[in-house]
């Protein structure tokens, strides 16, 4: 098979390498390393390429034009005819309107309309076009959840029996974890963590992350028993609408026990998970959950809320709660603190995470192609 993939809207480095842009690139890796198939992938015009790529011979790589806006308006369409084309995967982003083209796309949430408070009015308009656009020419669309496939299923009135779900991954790459050091005093240093135990949160900064009740429900626990002495470190670039948090920790008094570690590389934040008491996810919607897939893998125990897709992640291994409900949350803290069963659970969570990967979800991607 010969499939076009545009991954357009990939960032390969910088501040904008996370989130959505940072899944996508890890599914695109891993169907490119399906070498059975031809790929002609499509690039910014002023990404880097990365040099594995250019070394694969199955593997053809095509920068969209510099006029970016005539690329997405026509450029696009007119692509598979130029590189005979009749399979088109769209990672993140438009699918072309070329017939007889058989076109997918990836769906990996629809928190511009969920959460339209928290984007800016151009960008829920690029979103929202964006969708459409998916709703009416894909020939089907792959989601990252049942949740964000009900979703979109739902507010775009695309058929469900079209929408695939996908089994994501992690959001290191593949093989990430392997002959990782523990976490020493000298990383500790590094990182800005203080000695002793903790609780780890991962997640960029950002209003539908729920920070302020997780701090405000930690605050109100942080001298039980069970928590005395544990810091709460959150590891996470700063994204927007963050004032909030921070007038919350300035309010709590617990400045020494709430450390904002930032954007932490691969190493140490597999590092982290694994020295970590557990970990915890307060957001109130998710399209899937990569920080409770990695805690999983890397053999740290969850506590999260009960939104979206992370049930699919977890199962009944995490500690639940109401994202909305400070109290429960507080429990939930307590609660997890207070297991005695981590080897279960880490032995349990790692067994877990093999249901899920970047190689599986290629192969639903390329068997669906072939299939439909």
């Amino acid at each position: 098979m010969r499939l076009g993939l545009q991954a357009t809207n990939i960032f390969f480095e910088g501040s904008k390498h996370a989130g959505v842009s940072r899944s996508s690139l890890q599914l695109l890796e891993a169907i490119l390393r399906k070498n059975e198939h031809e790929y002609v992938v499509f690039v910014r015009p002023d990404s880097p390429i990365p040099a594995h790529w250019l070394s694969m011979p199955h593997v053809k790589v095509v920068r969209a034009s510099k006029r970016t806006r005539t690329w997405h308006l026509i450029g696009r369409d007119l692509e598979p005819i130029r590189h005979g084309l009749r399979n088109w995967f769209s990672v993140s982003g438009y699918v072309p309107k070329t017939p007889g083209v058989k076109t997918a796309t990836l769906i990996h949430d629809i928190f511009f309309h969920s959460f339209a408070d928290t984007y800016t009015e151009e960008d829920r308009i690029i979103h929202e076009r964006m969708y459409q656009n998916s709703a009416k020419h894909a020939s089907f669309v792959f989601s990252n959840s049942q949740s964000t496939a009900q979703q979109f299923s739902s507010h775009f009135g695309y058929p469900a029996d079209r929408i695939i779900p996908l089994p994501f991954g992690i959001g290191q790459p593949k093989g990430a974890g392997d002959n990782v050091a523990p976490l020493s005093e000298s990383d500790r240093s590094e990182l800005g963590l203080p000695s002793g135990k903790y609780i780890l949160s991962v997640s960029t900064l950002e209003p539908r992350k729920n920070f302020p009740r997780l701090l405000r429900a930690f605050s109100s626990v942080a001298d039980h028993p069970s928590l005395v002495g544990v810091t709460l470190a959150v590891a996470g670039g700063k994204g927007w609408k963050t004032s909030e948090i921070f007038e919350e920790i300035a309010q709590s008094g617990l400045s020494d026990r709430i450390v904002f570690l930032g954007y932490v590389e691969d190493e140490n934040l597999i590092k982290l998970y694994r020295a970590a008491e557990f970990a915890v996810t307060a957001s109130l919607e998710e399209g899937f959950g990569i920080p409770v897939l990695e805690a999983l893998t890397y053999g740290c125990p969850v506590c999260s809320s009960n939104a979206g897709a992370l049930r699919e992640v977890g199962g009944d291994l995490p500690i639940y709660f109401d994202p909305t409900d400070e109290s429960q949350i507080s429990a939930a803290l307590i609660g997890a603190a207070e297991r005695k069963d981590r080897d279960h659970l880490i032995q349990a969570g790692i067994e877990r995470s093999k249901l899920f990967g970047w190689d599986k979800s290629a192969d639903v991607v390329l068997s669906t192609f072939q299939s439909r």
